[in-house]
């Protein structure tokens, strides 16, 4: 099976985030460029894809996405705050589309993950280990399967594919509040 995940710069921080690592960066300003990546997510991966995108922007491109596609969310227990902003910008949409049937007998995998946020990892937007873990177990991604990286950014995500898909599988690591709810399960 073939899946993707795209991390593009979110829309309207194109220019403003990316501007001096790519050229073509503030394309990713216009709505029409996104909508583009949805087309080609569609097409390409219709085995199943994920896309991540901020909060402001989900109003506008949700409704570009197939009817089938489920929004999750990655939650930031420490994330950057910014000055005049106060209600804090603490979750991020991770929008999902298709993958494999998840055996029942697995441990069921939630549709939200509170991580941290990675700092200086020389690309704005890099996503943590435990975030691309995650996606691969909600599209149940398997070590023969392709798995495409859409943007390469800082190469995190290519590196945990590598890892993940030479190690012996395992399911998606349970945190210790989940283990504990479990135990009264």
């Amino acid at each position: 099976m073939k899946f993707a995940y795209a991390d593009p710069p979110y829309l309207g921080c194109g220019a403003k985030l990316y501007g001096n690592l790519h050229k073509d960066a503030a394309d990713w300003d216009l709505l029409s460029t996104h909508r583009e990546l949805v087309d080609r997510l569609c097409s390409e991966f219709p085995d199943g894809w994920a896309m991540s995108l901020h909060s402001p922007s989900l109003q506008a491109i949700l409704p570009m996405c197939p009817l089938d596609v489920r929004v999750m969310a990655w939650v930031k227990p420490y994330c950057a705050f910014k000055k005049n902003v106060t209600v804090a910008y603490a979750w991020e949409p991770v929008i999902v589309r298709g993958g494999r049937k998840r055996p029942t007998e697995l441990p069921t995998v939630r549709d939200w993950l509170s991580e941290v946020i990675t700092l200086k990892k020389g690309c704005p937007g890099a996503k943590p280990e435990r975030f691309v873990r995650w996606l691969l177990e909600v599209l149940y991604v398997q070590p023969d399967d392709e798995f495409v990286d859409l943007f390469p950014g800082s190469g995190a995500v290519q590196r945990t594919w590598e890892h993940f898909r030479n190690s012996p599988r395992l399911p998606f690591m349970l945190t210790d509040t989940q283990a504990e709810l479990e135990k009264f399960a």
